[in-house]
């Protein structure tokens, strides 16, 4: 009987092996022969020479393990197969090349084997601090060319991308004791691919590591298949579906934009929010080999798991994907797309949490001062120190670019009641001259910014969420909690309440500007009996840091 239930844990260990290894395997196969089904074959180490186990090689398709002796094998369609890479483990990073993690190889730039087989290795770099680190998320710069159509409306993109570079590179220097990363989440670039070398060659600039995943103009739409639209994206950028490990942390880059067919009369960037079934298989892969106990990043451009509207995405495989991202203990979910920054956190299944970020380089079309939902151009720092976690909003200090609007400057925005204003390129507040740093977490509205006889403090705390407080105003000392707004919830009788409103954009703009009171989750508002006086608002972040910000009427 113990002889039995032994032999059917060693099966049962055998069939386990056997569903994560795929067709290919790990180790030493066989002395120094590769058996002859295996096409892709090699090692990876350190740049100490250590030969590296256990870490987890991909052709794209399938997944496959290191053995003790650091060698990999796979058995690929070499005629199928574009590139192999690595999932870098915790403690390593990739080379960087202009700016990024270069964590692939083509097989293309390969030198095939007289056996007709490739072998590929990878060089890993030690980190010598990994569980503390800090990555700078930001989605979709867009550049066009400053000929373009759509770049002749407010400020050239690519003079908005120039602030940014900049001051990611200035921040990133304040740094220190720990490496600092970029996270792209997608719409690199707005439909014109000869400008992502400017990008690479624009993040080189900032001495950062950085890592993309693919958005909808970031794909080419005149091919038939969403696997087609992305490699001339993948040409320049590498794989579009990947993982990497940072500290205790997995991180899953995922093209979840399914391209339309032009054949169906699908152009442009008109694309579907999910996962094809050939990435769905290969995500089951991937986190085959995470551990359980591990929290994950996961990083696409469109939001996969919920939006404003207030319910779950519904996409292909979504659902599947969900399922599995709860079987670990946290998923932080990130994307970009929607232009605007939103929050959520399931309290009653605070597992998946939802963060959407908006456009870093301002609202589209004017590429102006402010992002969808009134927050100022910029982008979320992310900090990990030895499995803690938190993030914070960063303002883009810098607007260097010089608006282009045409005609008679009706277009031109008039932001009446931004309290920042630009000085010789450079962001500072109005009530001290100081710089816009990341200390401005959120904008206070007087009573009567609304309307002449509201006497409503309203309060946009850029990234709330539900495990934030709900922030307080103290007025003569006297503390109230101030209510979230939520659509169509005013005093009187507004019934279409826009940020426009707020944010005092000329009309003329009008939707190219900013969307509805559905695009801002983050505002709040107190009622205050007083024709004039002095406040004082404040919440706590999720992380017990308070933020302050005084009001004046």
């Amino acid at each position: 009987m113990k002889k039995t239930f032994v032999l059917i844990l060693a099966l049962a260990a055998v069939l386990v092996s056997c569903e994560k290894q795929e067709t290919g395997g790990g180790g030493n196969s066989g002395g120094n022969v590769i058996p002859s089904h295996y096409t892709i074959y090699g090692t990876i180490q350190g740049n100490d020479g250590k030969k590296l186990s256990d870490v987890v090689v991909s052709d794209g398709k399938s997944c496959f393990k290191t053995g003790a002796d650091g060698k990999y094998y796979i058995d690929a369609d070499v005629n199928a197969t574009d590139y192999v890479f690595v999932s870098t483990p915790s403690g390593y990073s990739a080379p960087v090349q202009d700016g990024h993690a270069i964590f692939w190889k083509f097989l293309k730039d390969v030198q095939k084997g007289g056996d007709g087989r490739y072998n590929i290795d990878f060089t890993l770099n030690k980190i010598s601090n990994p569980e503390r680190y800090t990555v700078l998320i930001f989605a979709d710069p867009q550049p066009r060319k400053s000929t373009a159509t759509l770049d002749k409306v407010g400020f050239h993109s690519l003079d908005c991308c120039n602030d940014m570079y900049r001051d990611m590179k200035e921040y990133a220097g304040t740094i220190s004791g720990r490496p600092v990363y970029g996270i792209g989440l997608g719409d690199i670039v707005h439909q014109d691919l000869s400008l992502l070398p400017q990008y690479r060659q624009g993040m080189a600039t900032t001495g950062i590591s950085t890592y993309n995943v693919i958005g909808n103009h970031d794909q080419q739409h005149i091919f038939t298949t969403d696997e087609l639209a992305s490699k001339p994206y993948e040409a320049i950028m590498g794989p579009a579906n990947y993982s990497f490990n940072l500290g205790g942390m997995h991180y899953l880059m995922l093209d979840n934009m399914i391209a339309g067919d032009p054949a169906q009369g699908k152009y442009s960037d008109e694309c579907t929010t999910g996962l094809t079934k050939e990435i769905w298989e290969w995500v089951k892969k991937d986190l085959s080999y995470v551990s359980p106990s591990t929290p994950l990043m996961v990083c696409a451009h469109s939001p996969m798991m919920r939006t404003e509207s207030g319910s779950d995405r519904n996409g292909a495989y979504l659902g599947d994907l969900r399922n599995l991202l709860s079987k670990f203990p946290k998923a932080y979910v990130w994307a970009g797309h929607t232009h605007t920054s939103f929050n959520y956190v399931d309290k009653a299944n605070p597992k998946i949490e939802t963060h959407t970020v908006s456009r870093v380089t301002g609202q589209l079309w004017v590429n102006d001062f402010l992002g969808g939902n009134g927050t100022p151009r910029g982008y979320i720092v992310f900090e990990y120190d030895k499995g803690k976690v938190s993030w914070k909003f960063k303002p883009i200090y810098y607007q260097t670019g010089t608006y282009v609007g045409s005609g008679n400057g009706s277009r031109t925005p008039d932001y009446t009641l931004r309290d920042w204003d630009y000085t010789n390129g450079k962001a500072v507040l109005k009530s001290t001259g100081k710089a816009l740093d990341e200390s401005y977490q959120m904008q206070v509205f007087p009573p009567g910014t609304y309307a002449a006889d509201d006497k409503t403090i309203y309060v946009n705390v850029f990234l709330w969420d539900e495990l934030w407080s709900n922030p307080k105003i103290y007025v003569d000392g006297v503390p109230t909690t101030m209510t979230r707004v939520t659509a169509k919830d005013f005093r009187y009788s507004y019934s279409d309440w826009q940020l426009t409103t707020f944010y005092s954009a000329n009309t003329s703009i009008g939707s190219e500007f900013t969307p509805d009171k559905n695009n801002c989750s983050s505002m709040f508002r107190a009622f205050v009996d007083k024709a004039h006086g002095t406040g004082t608002v404040k919440v706590t972040d999720r992380f017990g840091v308070e933020h302050t910000s005084l009001i004046t009427w």
